[in-house]
């Protein structure tokens, strides 16, 4: 793997100088240059401009931003800051411990983090959040890895069981019911946080790998508090982010709000295939089209809004950066050690 293989090179480097950050930064180019992957990435990247150019066209495409007004986009813009925030808080209740009191470093990692996420191919970007934990505040690899694995799990249960919920309006069930199965679908991860404990357990009273497994296994949340807010956290920030997602699409589609939720979700989703495109570039189209195609909708409508979204993503990846890099730089200057 591509991340395995980076994060055990610079796990034997010192992580305390200008020059060896950008040491690490040559290697880590090198590393992603060399896979094939990234190679066939950029090639989704060429075709998806071709594509779109050839079915729709580009000034077509950009022209369909004027059915919405001003204000509108403003809105949106504004709860995706708060998405922004809403994940920095989560990571900074789950590392409290190491994080306290400086907020804004650690918004400034997420920030940084989410952004490479976006662009880099492979999710290749992944491996700068142990990094910037790692440079920032000193949380080795073995804790912040595994717990960012954790997080991530709990966005990807979240993604399906938020898509779940929201399709409940097909099945001819009462109101109570839905809410029922609504709500143990949302509380269903706390099972997990019992096996957690088990499988802890086990692992400690063994040697060898497993007792390594354990040691990994102690970033993850012991205490049902931790758990639940992390759980918290990560449904508001998802019905937040999918929410905004959804209106763009029913404004391109004029699909209803269920219906626009299962293409935004689908395109999220395409993040975890083991192809991703360059900025997700053709991967992330493909899932938004997978989400839509289904209701109907004509391919070359469903095409236009799924670049759409695409730009709004990147576009907000762009202009929520920048505008929080540079907010929180002195904050983050005056708290370096």
């Amino acid at each position: 793997m591509l991340h395995d293989e980076y994060l055990h090179v610079i796990a034997t480097k010192s992580i305390t100088s200008e020059n060896t950050r950008f040491y690490h930064l040559v290697l880590w180019t090198l590393i992603v240059l060399k896979s094939w992957k990234f190679w066939v990435g950029c090639a989704l990247f060429i075709g998806l401009i071709w594509l779109v150019e050839n079915s729709i066209g580009w000034l077509s495409i950009l022209q369909s931003w004027q059915a919405i007004p001003p204000q509108s986009l403003g809105i949106a813009l504004l709860l995706m800051l708060a998405s922004y925030l809403l994940r920095a808080v989560r990571f900074y209740d789950f590392f409290q411990p190491q994080v306290k009191g400086a907020f804004a470093p650690l918004l400034r990692i997420t920030v940084l983090h989410n952004f490479f996420n976006n662009m880099l191919p492979m999710r290749s970007g992944e491996a700068a959040f142990p990094v910037l934990m790692k440079t920032r505040f000193g949380i080795p690899f073995s804790h912040s890895a595994p717990a960012l694995l954790w997080l991530r799990l709990l966005d990807l249960y979240a993604l399906l069981a938020l898509a779940f919920i929201s399709l409940q309006v097909l099945i001819p069930w009462g109101i109570e019911i839905r809410t029922l199965l609504a709500v143990a679908v949302v509380l269903a991860p706390l099972v997990a946080l019992l096996i957690q404990n088990q499988l802890r357990r086990y692992l400690a009273s063994r040697q060898g790998w497993k007792l390594k497994a354990a040691e990994l296994m102690a970033a993850l949340p012991e205490h049902p508090a931790t758990f639940i807010r992390a759980l918290f956290w990560t449904f508001i920030n998802w019905v937040l982010k999918l929410a905004v997602y959804s209106w763009l699409l029913q404004v391109f589609t004029g699909l209803d709000l269920h219906k626009a939720w299962t293409g935004a979700t689908t395109g999220e989703l395409s993040s975890v295939l083991p192809i991703h495109g360059v900025a997700g570039a053709g991967t992330y189209e493909a899932g938004v089209l997978a989400g839509l195609i289904p209701w109907a909708v004509d391919q070359k409508v469903a095409l236009a809004a799924a670049v759409n979204l695409h730009l709004f993503v990147l576009g907000t990846t762009f202009v929520l950066t920048a505008l929080l890099v540079l907010a929180t730089q002195v904050s983050t200057r005056e708290n370096t050690p």
